[in-house]
């Protein structure tokens, strides 16, 4: 059975466009982005910077296997339509020793003017 067909068909029927930008290079997409949420709902972890207060937030990002920006994360950014992301970790998943999606936990990304924060 070819999972890594299966998955690239529900990437592209579940996700959204995105744009990687790994090493200077940018690579267009589909991807599935989602918040990634504590039982009690609670986010209490708010953190002050000079920005203003940046909260805990953090998403899962599942991804083509193409696309491998594991072990490369502090030279990656992930963008959709509405928001730009860091990513904070990623990590190969495989199935039978075959390489089948990328996973990775990204957090907002927020800039101004020089100074970016992960």
């Amino acid at each position: 059975m070819d999972y890594s067909k299966k998955i690239a068909d529900i990437l592209k029927t579940l996700g959204e466009q995105t744009y990687i930008e790994l090493e200077g290079t940018g690579y267009l997409v589909y991807a599935i982005i989602q918040p990634l949420r504590y039982k009690n709902k609670m986010y209490l972890e708010q953190i002050r910077t000079e920005l203003g207060f940046k909260d805990g937030e953090c998403f899962l990002y599942l991804g083509p296997k193409e696309i491998d920006f594991a072990g490369k994360e502090r030279y990656t950014v992930v963008s959709t339509r509405d928001r730009d992301y860091n990513v904070s970790r990623a990590d190969r998943i495989s199935l039978n020793d075959k390489l089948q999606y990328i996973w990775a936990i990204l957090t907002p990304r927020v800039e101004s003017g020089d100074m970016d924060e992960s």
